[in-house]
């Protein structure tokens, strides 16, 4: 264990992770679990203040469950979490951690790894036996989630406890949304995921798979069938970039269209030659995906310099940077690609100019700006574009649309949860600019308290 005061509260216990060279032949998970002596140590570190609370889109009590791990106390840590995340083994796999980027003691040394952490105190517990359970008696209320991702899992659980029974009504067959599809087997296994939907479907939540909303079962059902909907739904359609060429081959694809195939088991031939065009966490999680599938060079063209990329700065984008580096993906940054070169519907390669990076005139984010008097082309068998991603709202009907209050693709909810439209709330990716996990679960919980105060419990 850490003495207290000492410099070693400064440095963090190390994470192990497989190496490199063997982890990108294989989809098996690559960090290791800390040990439960190592939790502990890693847990004693914490100093208690607190900061890393508003880091949390979820509110967790973070230093209440180190306090716990360094006591050895799992049962009391486990339910402190529980308190606010219903999804933590997942949260401690894959959580973006920003609690860490405002750790105090990242401003002298290593932040807390908050994360690994957690994923110990999941790992040495048994939800069903360790988890104190209070559920209250039926109400009689109904809900429907549309999505099985987090946010919907979310309110099964919380209303669920609550005695409300929730139906969550999900288009796939398998639980998670774009956990599920979106995030590789590498990072998340399915068996956690499994896990952690079954302890809440525990509580009565019904998942109805292969039901997709506005075609199998129109909205105005829910509407009558319910007490009130919630809207849950990932951001599962691609955006495209229309370079010339995308549509003559179907060798040119997008990443959240590749990484589906791929987490649902079916073969994708990427070649030898993969180039990746983005620059954010999905351009990681592709090309990273594209070395397990036998690439022998991936690399990853960006339109903005390094230090431009998404989210770059914050602990978690850098590491991902870091382990895909590791990995031996390239990066070529401030491109504009313009063609995809296609022959005979072959793919050959890329054109593409490279950028200046033009400041903007009161500052903000610079400007890419293609030099087009010279031209670069690279080899490709296979393109794949990271370029982001939205929600597909054509399951709403029209009367529904016009109502809501919108926010460009974003659906605008009151304190509440509650959209524009009485008895209809939202959450996820249908509403904030996050767009990941924890946040997801964090517009889950304050749905679900929206939805009681509505239905009056």
């Amino acid at each position: 264990m850490t003495v207290p005061g000492t410099l070693d509260k400064f440095k963090r216990v190390p994470i192990k992770q497989r190496d490199p060279e063997e982890r990108k032949k294989d989809f098996e998970p690559y960090i290791l679990s800390y040990t439960l002596e190592e939790a502990m140590a890693e847990a004693d570190r914490c100093l208690g203040c607190g900061l890393c609370i508003p880091g949390c889109a979820a509110r967790v009590n973070i230093p209440a469950y180190l306090k716990a791990m360094a006591e050895g106390n799992l049962k009391k840590g486990i339910n402190t979490i529980f308190k606010d995340l219903p999804l933590p083994l997942i949260c401690g796999t894959v959580c973006t951690h920003r609690c860490e980027d405002v750790c105090v003691l990242g401003k002298r040394g290593d932040a807390l790894a908050i994360r690994h952490v957690k994923r110990a105190i999941c790992e040495n517990t048994n939800y069903v036996e360790d988890v104190v359970i209070e559920k209250k008696a039926d109400t009689g209320k109904r809900v429907a989630a549309i999505g099985a991702g987090p946010a919907s899992l979310t309110i099964g659980y919380y209303l669920g406890l609550n005695g409300v029974k929730v139906d969550i009504y999900e288009k796939m067959d398998i639980p998670g949304g774009m956990m599920t599809v979106g995030i590789p087997r590498y990072r998340l296994s399915m068996e956690t995921i499994n896990m952690e939907v079954d302890f809440i479907k525990s509580l009565g939540v019904d998942i109805k798979y292969g039901v997709e909303v506005g075609k199998d079962i129109s909205f105005e059902e829910l509407l009558e069938k319910y007490d009130a909907v919630f809207i849950g739904a990932g951001n599962h359609n691609p955006r495209r970039t229309g370079t010339k060429g995308h549509d003559e081959t179907d060798r040119v694809m997008h990443a959240i269209d590749f990484l589906r195939k791929v987490a649902l088991g079916e073969k994708v031939d990427v070649g030898k030659k993969v180039i990746i065009i983005g620059g954010g966490f999905t351009a990681m999680d592709a090309s990273r995906t594209a070395l397990r599938l036998g690439a022998e060079k991936v690399s990853v063209y960006y339109r903005r310099r390094f230090e431009d990329r998404p989210s770059a700065g914050t602990s978690n984008a850098e590491e991902e940077y870091e382990e895909t580096v590791a990995e031996g993906v390239e990066f070529v940054w401030t491109v504009t690609p313009f063609e995809y070169v296609v022959e005979n519907g072959r793919l050959k390669g890329m054109k593409y100019w490279k950028n200046q990076m033009v400041e903007q005139e009161g500052g903000g984010r610079a400007k890419p700006v293609p030099i087009k008097d010279q031209e670069y082309f690279v080899e490709a068998d296979t393109i794949i574009e990271a370029t982001g991603q939205i929600i597909d709202f054509s399951f709403l009907p029209p009367e529904i649309k016009e109502k809501l209050d919108m926010n460009w693709n974003d659906i605008k909810v009151d304190d509440n949860g509650m959209t524009s439209v009485e008895g209809v709330f939202a959450g996820g990716d249908a509403v904030n600019s996050q767009k990941d996990i924890i946040a997801a679960v964090a517009d889950g919980k304050k749905a679900a308290k929206g939805i009681l105060k509505y239905l009056g419990i």
